[in-house]
């Protein structure tokens, strides 16, 4: 079956799908392969795609909108053997000499510390805005090539000493960054960038607020969240309709690499995201920032032979990175400038052993669990007194505990279980 799916915002925009007839079932989405044969076909829903959610960029509305408006895409005549799917993603030429060094940097404070709060009584959608308007903010990151123009996403406002947190593929190859309170939308702050953790999309900006007394988000526990759970979306979406808010409901949770891209585990909503919603904040009932907005699946789902027009179109798959998963990488940014990984210092795979599920040692690979006696062909069934059965159950106990802190594992060896306890290293000291 050919697939139309995009990678997934920021790292593959697609185009508008036609529509798709009543009748016929959705396949199952695959990602789809790279194409240059259909280079034509995009239209301006190219351009709105163009980094997940938020970095959209002004060139790219004003430019390439004008230069695709004026082309006709290629017919089935002109290219019978060709691949009819659409450009999945067009990017302005890198900037190969950039480096993170090139962003504005500004210090850590091991004296900051963010935490999620239990969930509070449900409140009305108004309430909610309300609530969130005042610690949202519209993140602006400059290129260093004029052509590149400006990426623009949202924020949240963490704390009162103006941290902010974001996406970094908003400030990604970017050399200046400032933010604007959605509150007061003709006053611009230069920030400054903590850290960041690429693979997790995850980035922390520091501003300085001057006289204005900011409003931090007040954060959620996103294990709270339940499937079917109404929650709110809200951010700058094509990065000027500053502070727009959809809604919808948790259609999953704990989506892993192999469905989301993202080996955190993220949250699925069928919550209206578009361009600019970046980085910002997804809440609960309770007007709690549970997640910040960072991707969308979106695109065509056809059978082989099957026309592009009958394709199936994918849609209202937005994802989300759940705070409670993102807090031990902010705060460790917010303390060291740098992120980290929490690691076993094993191999492993999850599976079902004698109708037990659990996660199997494959190779033991670090010091200090061999040291400890773990071994090859050990089922981890519980880390910490968790029942872990799913290598995202797994990672999110590693990633609480964290570096240097000991993890006591119960192991089923033999069909006899044992409790095997050591310490976690950080992989990205190690590489």
């Amino acid at each position: 079956m050919d697939n139309y799916l995009n990678y997934r915002w920021p790292k593959g925009p697609g185009v508008q799908p036609p529509p798709v007839p009543s009748d016929r079932p959705l396949p199952p989405p695959r990602k789809a392969k790279w194409s240059a044969r259909s280079w034509l076909i995009p239209t301006v829903a190219v351009v709105l795609c163009l980094a997940l959610l938020g970095g959209a960029s002004f060139w790219a509305v004003n430019g390439i909108a004008n230069i695709l408006a004026q082309m006709e895409p290629a017919g089935p005549d002109e290219d019978p053997g060709g691949d009819p799917r659409p450009w999945p993603s067009w990017e302005a030429p890198r900037d190969s000499d950039w480096t993170p060094d090139d962003l504005p940097w500004g210090k850590p404070d091991p004296s900051v510390t963010l935490s999620a709060q239990p969930a509070g009584p449900a409140v009305t959608g108004p309430e909610v805005y309300e609530a969130v308007r005042p610690s949202l903010v519209c993140v602006e990151a400059a290129h260093s090539s004029q052509f590149r123009g400006v990426s623009v996403g949202t924020g949240v406002v963490v704390s009162a000493e103006g941290y902010v947190l974001t996406n970094y593929h908003i400030i990604d190859e970017t050399v200046s960054v400032r933010v604007l309170l959605l509150d007061d939308p003709n006053r611009y702050f230069t920030a400054k960038v903590i850290g960041f953790d690429e693979e997790f999309d995850l980035a922390v900006l520091k501003f300085n607020p001057g006289d204005v007394r900011l409003t931090p988000a007040r954060l959620g526990d996103s294990d709270q969240l339940s499937v079917g759970e109404r929650v709110y979306a809200v951010g700058n979406p094509m990065g000027y309709l500053l502070g727009s808010m959809s809604t919808g409901i948790v259609s999953a949770l704990g989506r892993d690499e192999q469905e989301s891209g993202s080996a955190l585990g993220l949250i699925q909503t069928d919550a209206p995201l578009n361009p600019g919603n970046s980085g910002g904040a997804l809440l609960n009932e309770a007007g709690q920032v549970v997640g910040i907005t960072s991707a969308k699946i979106t695109g065509l789902s056809r059978e082989d032979g099957e026309a592009v027009e009958d394709a199936a179109v994918i849609e209202n798959l937005g994802l989300a990175i759940p705070i409670s998963d993102a807090l031990p990488f902010v705060n460790h940014i917010l303390a060291t400038g740098e992120s980290w990984r929490p690691a076993m210092g094993i191999q492993c795979s999850a599976v079902q052993v004698d109708g037990r599920k659990g996660i199997q040692v494959g190779e033991v690979t670090g010091d200090a669990p061999r040291e400890a006696g773990l071994k090859k062909g050990d089922l981890i069934v519980s880390a910490n007194g968790v029942p872990v059965a799913t290598l995202v159950e797994l990672r999110r106990v590693l990633y609480r505990t964290g570096a240097g802190v000991e993890l006591s594992c119960t192991v089923v060896r033999g069909g006899e279980e044992m409790e095997i306890s050591f310490a976690l290293t950080d992989s990205l000291k190690q590489d």
